[in-house]
């Protein structure tokens, strides 16, 4: 199931608060702002930061939201993804979002992953934006009932109106989401309430900072 998102508003948020945070070295991603949304629509939509449990069988809700991010390894370590956890992502600001996964995908390259480093996530999200990727389909993380696969931020024509309420031709980015679930555990209907969810925080960037 995939929708896409106008990141504008993002882009710009995000520029002045990079513009704020350089003189400490922050600098922050679409990716900070994308796990806490992700993070934040789970309170919403709880069923999506869930797993099936086959021994009820069963489906096991989680307290704590753990947001998993794939990281690609360099050649020198055999290439590939490993996902690292952010935890508790729903209670962590985009500064600590930034820092921890920068920390995380440094040591991922460096000297590798521990296993506390990779265990509990919740939810995944893998973004290829960054290899010119413009959408596809990721295979979920067990246990994991989702996982959201994320292109680059496109620029696009689109029409909007003016002030005088005219149509006008202007040029907006966009970023395609495309999410792959357990339908043991989430149905289509759940899975497209939760993308919408993310698509407005996405959309509306402000409502990140609280």
């Amino acid at each position: 199931m995939t929708v896409s998102a106008r990141l504008d508003a993002l882009l710009e948020l995000r520029g002045q608060l990079n513009a704020q945070l350089e003189p400490q070295g922050i600098k922050l991603s679409v990716n900070d702002f994308l796990v806490r949304a992700c993070a934040l629509a789970m309170h919403q939509h709880p069923f999506i930061n869930s797993s099936w449990n086959p021994k009820g069988p069963s489906i096991d809700l989680h307290g704590d939201v753990n947001i998993g991010v794939a990281v690609a390894l360099p050649p020198e370590r055999g290439g590939g993804l490993v996902v690292a956890t952010l935890r508790n992502a729903d209670r962590t600001g985009l500064r600590q979002i930034s820092a921890e996964t920068k920390r995380l995908a440094k040591k991922a390259r460096d000297k590798g992953l521990s296993v506390e480093d990779m265990a509990d996530s919740t939810f995944t999200i893998s973004n290829l934006g960054m290899f010119g990727v413009d959408h596809f389909t990721a295979i979920i993380n067990p246990p994991n009932a989702a996982i959201l696969a994320v292109g680059r931020a496109v620029e696009k024509p689109f029409i909007e109106k003016n002030d005088e309420g005219e149509p006008v031709l202007v040029i907006g980015h966009e970023m395609s989401m495309t999410m792959s679930s357990d339908h043991r555990v989430i149905d289509g209907a759940m899975a497209a309430a939760y993308l919408n969810t993310v698509k407005e925080l996405l959309e509306n960037p402000a409502t990140l900072l609280v």
